[in-house]
């Protein structure tokens, strides 16, 4: 009997926990998700090129001739966007990586391989 009122506790202790968890995740779990939608640009030789992230997770290439995305997810601290690349006249998937290191209205400052890159957001 004595166990039994051990472990009584510990459940509902645990069941609290899984409920504050479920209820943070609903309030601030798609913050990021709902942030990155827009569409992003940065310089690259005197011409604005970056992405798009449409809702339903739909994703466009701006002004990128060899790469056209069609799809984007978040993963943790990582945007991942997917689609097609160009080059040297094949045709093959493309998957870009990139991790999340400052988002707000106006900034996206991404890191991948290796290399810091600041977007502005246009729309």
């Amino acid at each position: 009997m004595a166990k039994r009122n051990g472990i009584h506790p510990i459940l509902t202790i645990l069941a609290i926990l899984a409920i504050v968890g479920i209820v943070c995740y609903a309030i601030f779990g798609d913050n990021k998700k709902r942030d990155i939608l827009g569409t992003w640009v940065t310089d690259t030789c005197q011409v604005e090129s970056g992405f798009q992230c449409g809702k339903q997770g739909i994703a466009a290439s701006i002004n990128n001739s060899t790469k056209q995305y069609n799809s984007w997810e978040i993963n943790r601290s990582n945007l991942i966007i997917k689609g097609k690349l160009f080059k040297d006249r094949r045709v093959s998937d493309v998957s870009d990586t990139m991790t999340i290191k400052r988002l707000n209205s106006k900034t996206l400052v991404v890191e991948q391989n290796g290399k810091t890159v600041e977007y502005k957001r246009i729309r």
